[in-house]
């Protein structure tokens, strides 16, 4: 199962259509892959980041969900 956060779902809203559809899609493959992403270290520890062009999908799994923390591009993800 794949959650969204409130924040995640509002940077789905502003990206373009096909932004949004290559962020729908990595999703899906992290649902099916979840340690495809890097581990997060300091104030991101027990997240991690999966790499999308200049977006990053900041997410957190356990063995039942994903749950997608937030996208954003690189530059503004980690402040």
């Amino acid at each position: 199962m794949v959650r969204l956060s409130r924040r995640a779902e509002k940077a789905l809203l502003v990206l373009d259509a096909r932004l949004q559809e290559r962020v729908k899609e990595a999703i899906r493959e992290l649902a099916g892959s979840p340690l495809s992403g890097k581990k997060l270290k300091g104030q991101f520890e027990g997240l991690r980041s999966y790499r999308l062009g200049p977006l990053r999908i900041v997410y957190r799994f356990t063995k039942d969900w994903l749950e997608v923390a937030f996208v954003d591009y690189r530059k503004d993800v980690y402040r």
